[in-house]
């Protein structure tokens, strides 16, 4: 991971100093500092042992801090792909997405699960069903196989829910391929953004509704209201 640059940003490291010493301390001087880091997610998504510096950093940033992540990669393994979006759902870091030219497969679901996101003019972006298979007695690659398409298919709905109208997923599902050009994912991305904060409000609201229907203690009901309010 390449440390790119510092710049003044945050609220954390703060020191206040007065800018005219002699003069009533009307004025402060605020010293804040954050780090951009920037990742280069670039050919084929490989084994995961390859990906821990941007794992950890992605993990160990500051809300202060920004993580961005260009992209130029067709996809990868699967669970290389998983960890590094666990990674971004831990991060205190807004992670922001990039699509240099090329964002397919594995690749896809990284970028969607960034904090926010850009693309160049030639950026393209490719949607197709999983591929891959296993090896063994017949009996052992029938249940093998039966259990990747359960959790492929639950995987695909979730991740390109808002992204891909239903009956676009389910074709995806069936085998057919979608390429969207730069406009087109520009397009998407910002029903993709609504359609997460309608459901982020819609869990919000259920869990406010919940929290009036059980004995929970006063603090804990303000405590969830505010941070309602805070994400509205």
């Amino acid at each position: 991971m390449k440390h790119k640059l510092n710049k003044k940003f945050g609220f954390d490291d703060m020191e206040v100093l007065p800018i005219f010493p002699n003069q009533s301390q009307k004025l402060l001087r605020k010293e804040m500092t954050s780090t951009l880091y920037e990742y280069y997610l670039v050919g084929d998504i490989g084994e995961p042992d390859d990906y821990i510096e941007l794992c950890d950093t992605l993990r160990s940033a500051s809300p202060n801090d920004e993580v961005l992540i260009r992209f130029n990669s067709g996809g990868g393994l699967l669970s290389t792909g998983d960890m590094i979006i666990n990674a971004i759902n831990e991060s205190q870091a807004n992670v922001h997405g990039f699509i240099e030219h090329s964002c397919g497969s594995m690749a896809t679901m990284i970028f969607l699960q960034c904090h926010s996101w850009s693309l160049s003019d030639s950026a393209e972006f490719f949607v197709h069903n999983a591929s891959g298979g296993s090896f063994g007695k017949e009996n052992e690659n029938y249940v093998s196989t039966m259990f990747a398409r359960r959790k492929i298919h639950r995987m695909i709905k979730n991740r390109y829910a808002g992204f891909l109208s239903d009956v676009e997923i389910e074709n995806v599902l069936n085998g057919q391929d979608y390429y969207f050009d730069a406009e087109e994912i520009s397009s998407r991305l910002e029903s993709y953004s609504a359609y997460h904060q309608e459901k982020f409000m819609q869990e919000m609201e259920a869990l406010e509704k919940e929290l009036l229907e059980k004995e929970i203690p006063d603090n804990e009901k303000e405590e969830a209201m505010f941070k309602k309010q805070l994400l509205s």
